[in-house]
């Protein structure tokens, strides 16, 4: 963008006392520079603008091409996530990066997500109208939003530089709650995100652990995997104490519970073989998790 900038001055005096054509002239070029001030302050900010356009269009669209394309029929999985509906009718999952609806009752499944991008672990909202999941479509990964039947795709979070795991709803389907890490090998914290966007809350923070240093620093807690209960006062969710390790045989996660009215963290259960992925029943009785027993 160029912008020129005239200066076009008359003085007419007949009579005028020298003091006063130098007060008139000063002012004259002082109001002249304050609007090539102000000029230059408008140009900024249109050239900020742009930019800002520049970077939402890169950002929704992942910056690859298909070289080619491989169909198949299969009727099993694995390393898959998945969520079913609150009305209880219909599965969402996920499998080699798509996202895929199916009829509890069975049937053939119908593709919602695909593409390039990797799209990740989708959760039903509480009213089964919109799905969470991650995806990388942006260019890096982030939350995102779209309708039950795969439309109106939205970004949620925004940033090239962190990572995130298990989204989850507030029982009101007015929140996203989510593991988010600043990249790397860095511990996950649990972050809150309205589902109409904004920079979010961190509600629990990582801590730093005794033990030898990580690539990804100094070893601290990782939480992932919230949930909350059908109140809303409570999240659920996995605690790893130190870096992660693949073959660790005795217990190194446990599941905890956050209290959203104190603040204060506490321990549910301390199993010797670990206690992972959290899940609570409708009425807010029972919690099923995950844990590793006999290898």
């Amino acid at each position: 963008m160029s912008q020129a900038i005239s200066k076009n001055r008359a003085v007419r005096f007949l009579v005028i006392p020298l003091l006063a054509v130098a007060m008139v002239a000063s002012f004259a070029d002082a109001l002249t520079l304050k609007g090539y001030a102000w000029s230059q302050d408008d140009k900024k900010q249109e050239e900020k603008k742009a930019d800002e356009k520049k970077d939402a269009k890169k950002e929704e669209v992942l910056p690859l091409k298909p070289d080619g394309k491989i169909e198949f029929t299969t009727d099993e999985g694995t390393w898959m996530s998945l969520d079913l509906a609150h009305d209880g009718r219909t599965i969402v999952f996920e499998l080699l990066g798509d996202i895929y609806t199916l009829p509890f009752a069975g049937g053939e499944a119908k593709l919602i997500a695909g593409g390039m991008s990797f799209d990740s672990q989708p959760r039903f909202s509480p009213d089964g109208k919109q799905v969470v999941f991650l995806s990388d479509r942006s260019g890096s990964e982030n939350v995102w939003l779209m309708d039950a039947d795969g439309q109106n795709p939205k970004q949620l979070t925004k940033g090239n530089k962190t990572l995130y795991a298990s989204p989850s709803w507030t029982p009101d389907g007015e929140y996203i709650i989510t593991s988010r890490s600043s990249g790397g090998l860095s511990a996950y914290a649990i972050w809150l995100y309205h589902k109409d966007g904004g920079s979010g809350i961190e509600l629990i923070k990582t801590t730093t652990v005794p033990g030898p240093p990580t690539p990804g620093g100094p070893p601290a807690n990782s939480s992932l995997g919230p949930v909350t209960s059908p109140d809303g006062r409570w999240i659920f969710f996995s605690r790893r104490a130190g870096a992660h390790q693949y073959n660790q045989t005795s217990g190194q996660a446990q599941i905890m519970r956050f209290d959203r009215e104190t603040g204060e963290t506490t321990t549910v259960m301390g199993a010797v073989v670990s206690g992972l992925r959290p899940s609570i029943s409708p009425d807010g009785k029972l919690l099923v998790y995950a844990t590793r027993f006999d290898t």
